[in-house]
């Protein structure tokens, strides 16, 4: 799926500190229930999402330690 940059979308911050990612992202992104995301904070007031992937066992035995966290 094509996107124009910088593809802007807004998500509303619940009482309970939770926000909803549109369904585009979800998609997008091909998260499901109990993925994990980090939010990495930018000296300027950025924040970048990014989706955790998950390694098999195998890939993480192969893996660089700086991929695995």
């Amino acid at each position: 799926m094509a996107y124009q940059s910088p593809y802007r979308v807004k998500a509303t911050l619940t009482s309970k500190g939770q926000i909803t990612l549109p369904v585009e992202l979800r998609r997008r992104w091909d998260l499901r229930p109990g993925d994990q995301l980090d939010f990495l904070l930018e000296d300027d007031q950025r924040v970048i999402l990014k989706k955790r992937i998950r390694l098999s066992i195998f890939e993480v035995r192969n893996a660089p330690s700086s991929a695995i966290d």
